[in-house]
């Protein structure tokens, strides 16, 4: 209950009374909180001691705002592990969420040059450019473009990518069995069509990976841009003195 006579103040009130909301009202993670007004009538303090409680809990970590939708539990899990082995979909299954993508964009187009380097083919040779929004449980989780020598796995495309693993499709239907990756790890400001694709306030910021993954002889069968929500997909880097068993360093695809 609020009151003014307690000796702390109402800002802080306000936000332990939205933790124990949290704790004890049966919100799952992304659960959406009762409205600004809603919570302004029941707890009796003003718009602007409720935003502020609001907004520090979401800078804490314990929420997270949809633009014109409101204010949703976030999930509280262990961050996902860096495996360049481990598709995004078997990550999401490993941990009981549903992995699901939307297509964005799925062409055949010639190669430039320092994409073609970085596949070792010539340029101009064709690559597949496919581009996904990757999902968790419905809920938008990373934006991922992936770019494939089209020699390497003709007729990709005609696979159902929404609901398939790429990894899966290269590896029962074109023999391309994944052995290692090299990857780069960034942040920086969302852009515009990342925050719509992300359901991101503005400014909001994100985690960018970049990565190149091989097979055993070394040859490069993927080139990825992905852009990842820092909540939905929180990030975990293990490492090893080399003497046990190591894992890969790179993002789940």
């Amino acid at each position: 209950m609020i009151s003014r006579d307690l000796g702390t103040t109402l800002y802080e009130q306000v936000r332990r009374s939205i933790l124990e909301m949290l704790r004890s009202g049966g919100l799952g993670a992304h659960a959406r909180l009762p409205s600004e007004r809603r919570l302004v009538e029941e707890l009796g303090v003003s718009r602007i001691t409720v935003r502020r409680a609001l907004g520090d809990l979401v800078r804490e970590g314990y929420l997270y705002a949809v633009p014109g939708k409101g204010f949703f539990v976030a999930a509280r899990e262990q961050p996902y592990e860096l495996n360049a082995l481990l598709s995004f979909s078997a990550a999401a299954r490993s941990r009981g969420v549903r992995p699901s993508s939307r297509v964005l964009e799925a062409v055949i187009r010639p190669a430039p040059p320092p994409l073609a380097l970085q596949l070792r083919i010539p340029a101009g040779a064709n690559v597949v450019s496919l581009r996904r929004l990757r999902m968790l449980d419905g809920l938008p989780a990373m934006i991922q473009h992936s770019w494939l020598p089209h020699s390497a796995c003709p007729g990709i495309l005609d696979t159902d990518l929404e609901h398939t693993s790429l990894y899966d499709e290269l590896s029962s239907r074109h023999g391309v069995v994944l052995a290692s990756g090299r990857t780069v790890i960034s942040a920086r400001l969302a852009e515009h069509e990342e925050e719509r694709l992300l359901e991101l306030e503005t400014p909001s910021a994100v985690l960018t990976v970049d990565q190149v993954t091989f097979t055993r002889e070394g040859r490069p069968v993927e080139v990825s841009r992905s852009v990842y929500h820092p909540e939905r997909y929180p990030l975990s880097i293990v490492h090893d003195d080399g003497r046990g068993p190591g894992r890969a360093r790179a993002w789940p695809i």
